[in-house]
């Protein structure tokens, strides 16, 4: 592996994600979000790039990744909506960004089979996989 890029922020209802998003340098990588902190209950693990048949990755980055739809709503009312229905909760915003040597499907799947196997399930806002 060449390098490596990683950070994290929280996300509260009264934030603009855009605002949390903008210093996320370019690249393709995985994230996790948590309820309030690193500590808290893992709720969904997601990735941004696809490589193709041809060898070339999609077009999104991890920033238009996370600024995109999620449920048919953009990425912010989404996290809003949640954060409604649990006053008090904050998201916590784990993300990594590798040189093109690692897939990032490669690192979601295994992060979700880690999961999967611990716990039995998928984490609660990963409808599938």
């Amino acid at each position: 592996m060449k390098g490596m890029l990683h950070g994290s922020f929280t996300f509260s209802i009264n934030e603009s994600l855009r605002d949390k998003i903008k210093d996320i340098p370019d690249g393709y990588g995985v994230y996790r979000i948590y309820s309030n902190s690193k500590n808290g209950e893992l709720l969904y693990i997601g990735k941004a790039g696809t490589v193709k048949n041809n060898g070339t990755y999609s077009k999104q980055n991890l920033r238009k990744r996370l600024a995109n739809k999620q449920d048919g709503k953009s990425r912010e009312d989404f996290f809003r909506e949640k954060l409604i229905k649990t006053p008090k909760m904050k998201l916590y915003i784990e993300w990594i960004i590798w040189d093109n040597d690692i897939l990032p499907t490669y690192i979601e799947a295994r992060l979700i089979q880690k999961y999967y196997s611990k716990y039995l399930k998928l984490p609660l806002w990963n409808k599938s996989f």
